[in-house]
Order: structure tokens, then sequence, then C-alpha cells
């Protein structure tokens, strides 16, 4: 059941990210043509390779800037919130770097969304950087971070199992 809710949401978002003038009946079928094409590169469930590629992307953190208002000080610090996003808007970044992406690269959509979706699967992708670059931005600003119980999370060894292996020396210079 839970699958086919997450497969439900990541169709969803997929189709209303790739609208263009109102076309839905377009997004859905380059969606499908996306499913197909998966199969044939993979020759496994296309659904499986979607699903992981995104959980693989998905940001499970977001950093809020409050910038604070005029103060007598000259000091001007800029406090920051994290925020634990649901996974609804989980899956719509994720879908949305993938598509930003995509589109940035020359040849045919299709082509550079499968590209992409292969890639961030193992873990290559562009996409996989913008990931990290999230994560790296929390780290160095977790010392002005208002909360300071959900940046202890962040401090733990086992959480920089989820980034790539090439950047992992970099998340740890930002430990205490």
């Amino acid at each position: 059941m839970e699958l086919n809710d997450q497969n439900n949401l990541i169709r969803n978002s997929f189709i209303k990210m790739l609208l263009k003038k109102g076309k839905k009946s377009i997004a859905e079928n380059l969606y499908n043509n996306i499913l197909i094409e998966l199969r044939k590169k993979t020759k496994q469930k296309p659904l499986f390779i979607l699903i992981k590629t995104i959980d693989i992307l998905a940001p499970k953190l977001k950093l809020i800037n409050v910038p604070v208002s005029k103060r007598r000080t000259r000091k001007k610090k800029n406090k920051y919130f994290l925020m634990f996003l649901n996974k609804e808007k989980q899956v719509k970044d994720a879908v949305n770097w993938l598509l930003s992406f995509s589109r940035k690269r020359k040849t045919n959509f299709l082509k550079n969304i499968l590209n992409e979706i292969l890639g961030t699967f193992n873990n290559k992708s562009k996409s996989i950087v913008k990931r990290d670059d999230t994560y790296i931005e929390i780290q160095k600003l977790r010392y002005n971070i208002k909360f300071n119980s959900t940046v202890n999370l962040l401090d733990k060894e086992e959480d920089f199992s989820t980034f790539s292996k090439k950047k992992k020396n970099k998340y740890l210079l930002f430990k205490k």
C-alpha cells in the first residue's frame, strides 16, 4: 500500500513539474515514455528505479533564513532555523532538481531525463552535487542555527553515509 501511495505521489509531482501551458496529456505521455525507456535500458522495474532515485535525492532538512530586524549593535547576524521536510516536499524538491538539471543538458529531453535518473541512481549525477551542497550549507551555518538539538542530529557519522563517497571527507571537516 505504501509503495502505491508513493508511486502516485511521485507520478503526480512529475506530471505537475512537466506541465507547460496546461498540456497535461502531453506531460502524462512523457512520463509514460520515461518509464518505458527506463524499462528498456535497465531491464528492471522502472517504478523501483524512479522511487529509489527520488529516495536518494530527497532532502530531509531545509535551512530557513530569518533576517534580524535592525539592532542597536553593529553586528547583524541572521538567524537560521532547520525545518524537517515532509514526504511531499521532499519528493517535490527531488523532482525539481532532476528536471532542472536534465533541462540544462543539450540533447533530447527524454534522453536527458533518463541519463539524469540513471546517473542519480548510480550516484554520479549533478543533482547529487546539489543535494550535497544543501547539506554542506547546513554544516557551515550550524553555529548560527537556533535549535541546537536538531543540529546534533547532523553530527553523527551515520548521517554522512547517505552522501556521495567522493565528498565525504569535506563533510567531516565541518565536524566539531
